[in-house]
């Protein structure tokens, strides 16, 4: 009892409790601390992208994945084939169509060089034959001519016995009548040979005259031209049906690519993380969009906490914070990322951790893990849902603010 009673045991307690005192109320004055922080993530949900059935064994829970790794496999034997068919049955329609044309084409090009090769030979021999008749003709004016020089001595010499009184007047008339019949034949043919030599150039020109000035085309140029009317019909339906069977190729091949893309799909994951939750296993059936399972994001670890509000003006973004696991000694580096007031409205993220609620005037801290070996602990989801300690020191220590809002909170 004499020494709780001595002065020096008196003020060692007294030091003692002052040390406590301070010692608890130093953290509030050189930092802002929260107990009830929570490492969390992301989660990206995968959902079918085919209706079908699962192939093979999804990804268990908990297995790590990698970027581009796939997480399942859906078939699908249902698909609708019955478009492509019937494209496939067109395509094939019209390049059978044009084959056919094709070949029709061909013969009637080899008809058409068949019928110019006869008219050819007929315009040859219509050559020959009008030559020959101009000749002819020729050798007839001549010998009209001769006939009419003879009819013409006759004359001049009957007129001269005329006017000696040995002929008769009607002797005289008589050689007048044979020498203008003579002029007249001669006439007659000379306008003869004009005609057939028009007529034989233009036979060698490709125009057949005929006799009565109208044209005779020979039975091979009207077959030729028929033919050449064909061929150019042939040509607009060949560009019609590969126009058609080019455009149903295409649709063909995007009916297939389309087909393809429902028979069968391999969800790859999106990221480097973990299997957190699946709905489904190696045979269930799946429909469009249903979700299938959720991936853990461990590239950005965030911790979300809750500080006083009246401490909001201290803490904003881009302030460094120290996280400490419970149950570990090791801490890790932070940053704050967003500065929420307790009435403002939070938008629910899909997470992997519930974040904390509280009725109070507490301000929404969330804090920006730094890489570390968290990101690639894979086995144990990242320590995901893991409860923190989180410390965010002032870069001053204003003591007479500190007593001013306690001064303040008191009255």
């Amino acid at each position: 009892m004499r020494i709780l009673n001595h002065r020096i045991t008196r003020i060692a307690v007294g030091i003692l409790l002052l040390v406590l005192v301070a010692v608890a109320l130093l953290p509030g004055v050189t930092g802002v601390t929260s107990l009830d922080g929570t490492v969390n993530a992301r989660l990206a949900v995968i959902n079918a992208p085919i209706d079908g059935e699962v192939a093979g064994s999804p990804l268990r829970i908990g297995t790590p994945v990698s970027e581009g790794e796939a997480l399942a496999t859906i078939r699908n034997e249902r698909v609708n084939r019955a478009i492509l068919a019937s494209l496939r049955s067109e395509h094939r329609t019209a390049v059978g169509r044009v084959a056919a044309l094709e070949r029709e084409r061909a013969e009637l090009s080899q008809l058409r060089n068949q019928l110019s090769e006869r008219l050819e030979v007929f315009q040859r021999a219509t050559i020959a034959s009008l030559e020959r008749e101009l000749q002819i003709l020729r050798k007839r004016v001549d010998v009209s001519r001769a006939q009419d020089l003879v009819a013409q001595v006759d004359l001049g010499r009957r007129q001269d016995l005329e006017s000696r009184g040995i002929f008769a007047r009607k002797m005289v008339e008589s050689a007048k009548a044979a020498g203008a019949a003579t002029g007249g034949e001669v006439e007659v043919n000379s306008l003869t040979v004009e005609l057939l030599q028009h007529r034989l150039e233009a036979v060698r020109q490709g125009i057949f005259v005929g006799g009565d000035g109208q044209n005779d085309v020979p039975y091979s140029r009207q077959r030729q031209d028929e033919v050449i009317v064909r061929i150019n019909d042939l040509n607009t339906r060949i560009a019609e049906n590969r126009t058609r069977a080019s455009q149903s190729e295409q649709q063909m091949a995007e009916e297939e690519r389309r087909v393809r893309s429902l028979e069968s799909a391999t969800i790859l994951s999106p990221f480097k993380g973990v299997v957190w939750s699946r709905n489904i296993v190696g045979g269930s059936n799946v429909i469009l969009n249903n979700e299938m399972m959720r991936v853990l994001d461990c590239r950005e670890l965030f911790v979300d906490i809750l500080v006083p509000e009246v401490d909001y003006d201290e803490i904003y973004p881009g302030r460094e914070a120290e996280v400490r696991l419970f149950g570990r000694s090791e801490t890790f580096k932070g940053k704050v990322q967003s500065v929420k007031g307790s009435s403002a409205v939070v938008e629910k993220d899909l997470l992997a951790a519930n974040e904390p609620e509280t009725d109070e005037r507490n301000a929404r801290i969330r804090i920006l893990l730094a890489p570390s070996a968290l990101n690639t602990d894979f086995a144990s989801f990242c320590q995901t849902g893991r409860t923190v300690q989180v410390r965010i020191s002032k870069r001053a220590v204003r003591l007479s603010q500190w007593i001013e809002s306690l001064w303040f909170s008191l009255f």
